[in-house]
């Protein structure tokens, strides 16, 4: 006897394959590939069209609905692959005349996929002919709860999930420091037939923690029916001093329990971010993942985008039962799998003392291995506790802030004007172009300068004009916008916007915490003063304190610019390899040099504090709508590396505050890793 197989598979997407029969067509295996395919691709719809009379009825006397059942069950089981396989009669080899006969039924074999694993069985499908609506007859499919799931029997039956949790993984600095662990918090509970008086303690209980004292109240009476259980109210971090004022109020009780510790706070708060209760919505997009509406998920930073690899992969037991619960039947099981544990490029020691330079400023700080790439510290002021996040407690901070949303920007990510320190990348440009003769001494006079009058009343302002005659080097230690301004316009626009793209301008970088894309324009550089104000780092250019650090790896690496990297042993890799010259990058190099060691340089202090050989760049940028307006906020930069060792690149941005300030506290910064 011949016999073939039909194999029909549905992937995750779902590819919708349009089969049908004709009202002449009486092969009743046109109507199961149809079913199959219908069942296969999650089109529930299309095999409730399929089903026989009765079948029909039966499926909608039902308390639910047909197409709502396949959908949640499959969902909430996590199966959104099936497969489904039938072998092909022989009809003229079997024997079977179909102008006979009123049914046939096909073995098939089902593999799906689910959260408790693979999911394989046999069942039938039985195949009936009747007569539709014109009065013709059809092959049409007997339903069976086992076209559902495995080990259904009756319409009646029940599902049952159970998830079990798995550690979530950690998160260590390069040494092995804990910057997110599993440990142990306080859990605060009001036991309300052991309090004098219930409203009371409630009252005095939110008073010492600040919390609201009508929500303290309801949690304290959850459990009204027995007042002699504990009645949780607020976790609180381990060594909270508060607890001993708790503790000596009737009726409150203090014990330990399992949770998410975070050891330096708001030093890392930005960068680890917490965890939290799962949200309605954050639940409805990961139906079928194993979350349950108990479970903790990453709510920000990198305990977010590392979610899926610190959560781990839940173990699951899928059971059937009859209505009433029992005669239970295990369909499918797993075993959780712990979360991966995550060691990151950070070094815990360099991240707080960047924290200290920044000495409460508003602002962000970046150190970087330029050999490497490895980030060391990233760093953004003010910042949240991430243990008050996590326990839900309010964060002292937030009460000295008009605008409590400054405490969770992410300045390391967000994109900023450069100002001043993104000149040595025109400096590049030139120099690679051939427009930028280092030696050449342009004839600058005065302050203010504009090309010509077409300009209007627009001019470029430079700090100082204690210099006319001004080269390379001068105008890096000087900081002078005209010069940097005037090399834009020999450069032109298309050939910045082509250097620009290759320093990553336009592109995502390839790193593990994403970063806003930076812009050279909003929409191309459209006007010469454009340009003129792009050359010294104004204009519309955009972008983050992370890009402008790996930018700077140019001059470490002989003009390779190389890849950041927040993973502890990673790769070193090339963003832009040979993005110059070695001679380039040696030439741009010197005049930075000039910047910190000459003392008409912008970042020159005859006693910084330490022996550090640095270089380095200043940057005041001012944040304007347009070149129109004459006011606006100020961002401090300084971009400052090690030139001899090597090892250490760092950048500062303060905001309402010039280079000056960033200056000292790169200074200050050197003192403690001298």
């Amino acid at each position: 006897m011949g016999k073939r197989k039909m194999l029909i598979i549905c992937f995750v997407l779902g590819v919708t394959v349009l089969m049908g029969c004709s009202s002449e067509d009486l092969n009743p295996e046109h109507t199961l590939e149809s079913y199959i395919e219908s069942w296969s691709n999650h089109h529930y719809d299309e095999m409730l069209t399929l089903l026989n009379q009765s079948s029909f009825n039966l499926v909608n006397s039902q308390e639910w609905v047909f197409e709502k059942r396949y959908q949640n069950i499959y969902r909430d089981l996590g199966i959104d692959e099936i497969s489904v396989e039938f072998e092909v009669k022989d009809f003229k080899e079997e024997g079977i005349d179909l102008d006979e006969i009123v049914e046939i039924t096909y073995p098939v074999n089902v593999e799906m996929n689910s959260l408790a694993g693979e999911i394989n069985y046999k069942t039938e499908v039985e195949l009936v002919k009747e007569k539709d609506e014109e009065d013709e007859e059809k092959w049409y499919v007997v339903w069976h709860p086992s076209h559902l799931l495995k080990g259904l029997t009756k319409p009646t039956d029940k599902i049952r999930i159970q998830t079990n949790q798995p550690n979530r993984g950690e998160i260590y600095d390069r040494n092995g420091e804990g910057l997110a662990v599993n440990g142990k918090v306080l859990q605060a509970s009001i036991v309300p037939e052991a309090t004098d008086d219930l409203e009371h303690t409630a009252t005095q209980f939110a008073q010492i923690l600040d919390l609201d004292e009508d929500r303290v109240k309801n949690l304290a009476n959850q459990y009204s029916h027995r007042p002699d259980w504990a009645a949780p109210i607020q976790n609180l971090p381990l060594g909270d001093p508060r607890v001993d004022k708790l503790l000596e109020i009737p009726g409150v009780l203090v014990n330990q329990i399992d949770g998410r510790q975070y050891p330096y706070g708001d030093i890392t708060g930005h960068l680890i971010g917490h965890i939290g209760p799962i949200t309605a919505e954050e639940l409805e997009e990961r139906q079928g993942q194993g979350y349950g509406s108990s479970s903790m998920i990453g709510k920000n930073s990198l305990e977010l985008v590392l979610e899926e690899k610190l959560r781990g992969v839940p173990g699951a037991v899928i059971s059937v039962s009859d209505e009433n619960g029992d005669n239970s039947q295990v369909v499918a099981e797993s075993d959780p799998v712990d979360g991966e544990d995550i060691n990151l490029s950070i070094d815990i020691s360099i991240q707080q003392k960047l924290v200290n330079a920044l000495d409460g400023e508003m602002g962000a700080g970046v150190s970087m291995n330029p050999k490497t790439g490895e980030v060391l510290a990233m760093v953004s002021e003010p910042a949240f506790d991430s243990n008050l996040r996590y326990l839900r407690l309010p964060d002292p901070k937030a009460k000295d802030l008009e605008d409590t949303s400054i405490l969770f920007e992410r300045r390391f990510q967000n994109r900023y004007s450069p100002g001043s320190v993104f000149k040595p990348f025109t400096a590049i440009m030139g120099l690679e172009e051939e427009t930028l003769d280092p030696e050449e001494k342009l004839n600058i006079q005065g302050r203010r300068w504009q090309r010509d009058s077409s300009w209007g009343g627009y001019h470029i302002t430079r700090v100082s004009d204690k210099v006319n005659q001004v080269d390379l080097n001068t105008a890096m230690m000087f900081s002078d916008n005209i010069y940097f301004a005037k090399q834009a316009l020999n450069l032109g626009e298309e050939s910045l916007e082509e250097w620009a793209e290759k320093f990553g301008f336009g592109d995502t970088m390839d790193f593990l915490f994403p970063m806003y894309t930076s812009s050279l324009s909003n929409d191309g550089i459209s006007s010469e003063i454009l340009l003129a104000d792009t050359g010294y780092g104004q204009g519309q250019m955009q972008i983050s304190p992370l890009h402008l650090t790996a930018m700077y790896t140019t001059f470490v690496n002989d003009g390779t610019m190389i890849n950041p990297t927040l993973l502890s042993n990673a790769q070193t890799e090339a963003f832009a390899a040979d993005i110059s010259s070695v001679e380039t990058a040696f030439i741009v190099l010197d005049s930075l040099i000039e910047v910190v060691e000459n003392k008409d340089g912008t970042a020159y202090r005859s006693n910084p504090g330490h022996s550090r050989k640095i270089a380095g760049k200043t940057g005041t940028a001012e944040l304007k709508e347009n070149f129109k307006d004459k006011d606006g906020d100020i961002l401090g930069w300084y971009i400052s590396f090690d030139h001899e060792k090597k090892d250490v690149l760092t950048t500062i941005m303060v905001h309402n505050h010039g280079s000056s300030v960033a200056v000292d506290m790169a200074n200050n910064f050197w003192k403690t890793i001298d």
